[in-house]
């Protein structure tokens, strides 16, 4: 079977049939943790903030401040994530052509659908299309880079007189990475490592090499600028964040599952493929995946590395994979391919069964396993929201509280309020927002039972916390979850009755 037909039409008919999923669940689905706080971003700008640099806020400014439907502001990762699968197309295309030998044409020519194949196969990458987080802005920043870096090389290689446009270009890219993860440093190196293979220390006599460092440097001011009024907290926060806890070796292990589930065994295929076939480009390459790859690795030993950190190292090394696939194919190893092809296929589409029925059918959220169900954090925000505007006008209570940050970023989002606190005794994003909840204030707190904690009525904390409502959330006739609703009076006094608890 050709690719050029068959699976070509088919690679088609997926990418476009992928586009309306996307386009529907975006309607469908309530905002998740991170797109939530990541969606205040927007409704609060700034130059920087605590957990993160500011692009995926500057990108949500007019849906946030336009109060756009969710399904709208999730028009923008979903064309993302359409950009990300044309420049890693095109990416595959110039390294054929910049790298590996005429003699590999015919069985290459179909490689850049590989890749599409290749995207559209890889299940936690349809998350990444629907949610608006930094990483989704990295799976088309990563590949503007290696595209860059390729471009630069050829250019110096034929003494291109013009190369200076292409630094340029490399030092903006640079920049909106900067600008969209801490952790894009690391694909920076893959810039440097590839430059330094391919040229020698001579590299450093470019002047454009300096130009492009002044570029991107200019362009993530606004962040130094922020940290610097700020105590350095995001800098202070992200090394905390990333050595995580007590380092265990079996982390690692559990790590490299996730990675499997998460992104499939179809790319380890078409890598294994190019290394027996000899048709690996320069290893220079390999540094924009492996770098980042093995960092998360260490810092899962920590408990500080999350499946998705990983997914422009796993968009970085796709071309090469495909070029894998496509060779393979080629010479007619087609049976574990198509299988892979079909289970990964598969797993993607009960994924969004799920998202669609709330959780496994017929489990409720008094089952064990619905009390672990994370697709029940995906519905019943918007209407808890309603609920909580509406008892804070009712006993004209003008503060909202919860007890956890992720919790905290719906309501936030969801109630517009000005006035939402997290109680707990860490700085974070919401006390530069919101500040601290004021002394002697009441407050509308809410539990939700996906995430119970006791009430806080010890001692310098509420006096009181009475129940005055409930609502379950339902979906496919079962209450997948459900939210309490309660007034809690006098914060943060010592109560006399207390002082003996």
């Amino acid at each position: 079977m050709n690719f050029q037909t068959p699976w070509l039409k088919f690679t088609l008919n997926l990418l476009f049939l992928g586009m309306i999923i996307h386009i529907v669940y975006g309607f469908m689905l309530g905002l998740s943790v991170d797109e939530a706080h990541y969606a205040l971003y927007g409704l609060y700008p700034d130059w920087s903030y605590f957990d993160h640099p500011p692009m995926v806020g500057w990108l949500q400014i007019i849906p946030a401040k336009g109060h756009w439907p969710v399904g709208l502001i999730r028009l923008v990762p979903e064309l993302l994530w359409l950009l990300s699968v044309l420049l890693s197309m095109h990416l595959t295309k110039v390294i054929i052509a910049s790298f590996l030998s005429s003699s590999h044409y015919h069985s290459l020519r179909s490689a850049h659908w590989w890749t599409a194949l290749l995207i559209l196969t890889t299940p936690i990458l349809h998350v990444l299309a629907v949610g608006l987080l930094p990483d989704t802005l990295l799976l088309v920043l990563v590949p503007c880079m290696m595209l860059l870096t390729i471009s630069i090389h050829n250019a110096l290689d034929q003494r291109y007189p013009r190369d200076i446009q292409l630094w340029i270009s490399l030092g903006v890219i640079l920049g909106l990475a900067g600008l969209s993860k801490y952790t894009s440093l690391f694909f920076a190196l893959g810039v440097l490592i590839c430059l330094l293979q391919w040229h020698g220390l001579k590299i450093f006599s470019r002047p454009g090499l300096w130009l492009c460092l002044l570029i991107a440097i200019t362009l993530i001011t606004p962040v130094l600028y922020w940290n610097m009024n700020h105590d350095w907290i995001s800098f202070k926060y992200q090394l905390g964040h990333g050595a995580g806890g007590e380092w265990k070796f079996r982390r690692i292990g559990n790590f490299l599952l996730t990675q499997l589930a998460c992104y499939g065994l179809l790319n380890l295929l078409g890598l294994t493929w190019v290394f027996r076939r000899y048709l690996s480009p320069p290893i220079g390459l390999f540094s924009f995946s492996v770098i980042p790859f093995l960092i998360f690795a260490v810092m899962s030993g920590g408990g500080g590395s999350l499946p998705h950190w990983t997914s422009p190292a796993w968009i970085a090394i796709t071309p090469i994979c495909a070029i894998g696939l496509a060779n393979a194919w080629f010479v007619g190893r087609k049976f574990w391919i198509t299988t892979m092809i079909f289970l990964q296929l598969s797993l993607i589409a009960i994924g969004f069964f799920l998202l669609a029925s709330g959780g496994l059918p017929g489990v409720s959220m008094k089952d064990p396993l619905g009390q672990k169900n994370p697709i029940a954090d995906l519905y019943g925000w918007d209407l808890a929201g309603e609920k909580l505007n509406q008892i804070a006008i009712e006993k004209n209570i003008p503060h909202i509280v919860t007890q956890n940050w992720t919790m905290g970023s719906r309501l936030a989002w969801y109630t517009q309020s000005k006035s939402v606190h997290i109680l707990d005794d860490r700085r974070d994003q919401f006390d530069i927002w919101f500040g601290k909840m004021p002394e002697g204030e009441d407050a509308v707190l809410l539990q939700w039972s996906q995430m119970t904690y006791e009430l806080p009525i010890q001692k310098n904390q509420f006096s009181s916390c009475d129940k005055i409502d409930s609502m379950p959330v339902k979906r496919s006739d079962r209450a997948i979850s459900q939210f309490d609703f309660y007034v809690c009076k006098d914060w943060g006094q010592i109560h006399p009755e207390k002082i003996n608890d």
